[in-house]
């Protein structure tokens, strides 16, 4: 099996601790499942949990399970980069639909959201949110044409963007054309529900607007890109879309 790095056992662990909250109690065949690891690794990582203090309780016998003890609170919330920019992202999402119930106090708590994390981290997703930008919601007649993305093809996507390295794409133009580029994603701008990447293309050499659903096969090809600068976009987003 291969070794995962601190950082990914951190995660790991932090996810076990999720599951075992969010349910009263587990198999160790689901939890497993959820991870992806082996029995042995579960084993070591809820008796290591139990050592750091954790209340974890075991039924013995058969349909017994793993659970944690109700009475544990919540400890100080661990979210990686992605996570906060996912995060914040959802909730700017949900405030540009505009909702009349339960949505007045969004922005608000994004602002103090995003207050709450270390000011190194603020200053990685300040850069990232800043690149996140969010406008109206799309006309009836680009909904009416928009197909959900491929999972894999929007992760790859995500990373490529959020480590910014270069992204070979194959596209597909509105009127069927397909072409095999490279490129660098500077932004990702979204009018609800078809979100698109706003990029620097190597085969033109110029900036151009991509969207997402017709990006048929992705392919990382390496190499980091820097941010160019932002009088090259500003002409395409700035009117229609602000940041997160």
């Amino acid at each position: 099996m291969a070794k995962i790095s601190f950082e990914q056992r951190v995660e790991r662990r932090n996810r076990l601790i999720g599951l075992l909250r969010s349910e009263e109690h587990w198999k160790t065949s689901e939890l497993r499942e959820h991870l992806g690891i082996s029995q042995r690794t579960l084993m070591r990582e809820l008796a290591e949990l139990r050592t750091a203090g954790y209340p974890i309780e075991s039924d013995r016998g058969r349909g017994g399970g793993i659970r944690l003890n109700g009475r544990w609170g919540i400890d100080r919330l661990h979210l990686n980069h992605q996570e906060v920019i996912e995060l914040i992202l959802a909730l700017a999402i949900m405030e540009s639909l505009q909702s009349p119930i339960l949505t007045g106090n969004l922005k608000a708590i994004r602002q103090k959201l995003f207050q709450a994390f270390p000011q190194e981290q603020r200053r990685t997703v300040s850069n990232i949110r800043k690149r996140i930008l969010i406008g109206d919601n799309a006309s009836a007649n680009v909904v009416s044409l928009y197909a959900t993305p491929v999972p894999r093809i929007s992760k790859e996507i995500a990373e490529s963007f959020l480590r910014q390295h270069c992204l070979e794409i194959e596209y597909q133009s509105e009127a069927g054309d397909q072409t095999l580029r490279v490129i660098e994603p500077q932004y990702i701008l979204l009018n609800w529900p078809v979100w698109y990447i706003i990029a620097w293309d190597h085969l033109r050499m110029s900036s151009r607007v991509f969207r997402i659903d017709r990006i048929k096969k992705t392919r990382a090809v390496g190499g980091a890109f820097r941010l160019r600068p932002q009088h090259l976009f500003k002409d395409i987003f700035a009117p229609y879309f602000q940041a997160i």
